[in-house]
């Protein structure tokens, strides 16, 4: 199952229900425990992670999972102040996307990345899963009518703003300067875990 449909279903059964195991929604999904997993920690409030909308319970077992009641108000004020707060980091990460900084010098024309070019390139990844965490939540208030009508117009600018600054980011991607195309399958292979990533390096922008 692909990561949206799998955060889509989630979401949509904890907003239903007071709360849920993870053998639970297992086998209410029909999908891997790995991948679940992985959903929720990125999608779980935490001191770290305070723009997580998941509650973990662990003072019970099997843990329980919760949705954060939230109104759309706080979702357009995380999301504006989050796109915000990037600016600095991709700003240095841009000064510094260089083929010299990213990749190894081979003589055997194979590509490997410099301990920077993975530091670079794992920022921007998470830079770019949190904006489509964000721009998926803005659709899926959007498909459960929990959005204020007075703020419709507003969660319409929140959503083509996630989706400008993603296509930013890969156009940087795109466009570093003097890669050939096994460097740019090199990108694009390490970012595989972002399924909306790969597609938009491949299609022209």
């Amino acid at each position: 199952m692909a990561k949206p449909e799998l955060e889509k279903k989630l979401f949509s059964h904890l907003m239903k229900v007071e709360f849920s195991t993870l053998d639970e929604m297992i086998k209410l999904f029909q999908c891997t425990r790995e991948n679940l997993i992985n959903i929720i920690e990125t999608n779980t409030k935490t001191k770290t992670t305070p723009l997580g909308f998941i509650l973990e319970n662990k003072e019970i077992t099997p843990y329980q999972y919760s949705i954060e009641p939230t109104n759309y108000e706080t979702i357009h004020i995380q999301i504006s102040n989050y796109l915000k707060g990037i600016n600095g980091i991709l700003r240095l990460s841009y000064q510094s996307l260089s083929v010299q900084n990213i990749f190894k010098s081979n003589s055997d024309n194979t590509v490997n990345f410099t301990d920077k070019g993975r530091e670079i390139l794992d920022n921007i990844s998470l830079i770019l899963d949190r904006i489509q965490q964000l721009s998926f939540l803005v659709t899926f208030y959007k498909l459960n009518n929990k959005i204020p009508k007075n703020m419709i117009i507003q969660a319409d600018e929140d959503h083509e703003k996630c989706i400008n600054m993603y296509l930013e980011i890969i156009k940087k991607l795109k466009n570093v300067e003097n890669t050939n195309k096994s460097s740019q399958h090199a990108i694009e292979s390490y970012l595989f875990k972002h399924q909306f990533v790969v597609n938009h390096l491949n299609s022209s922008i």
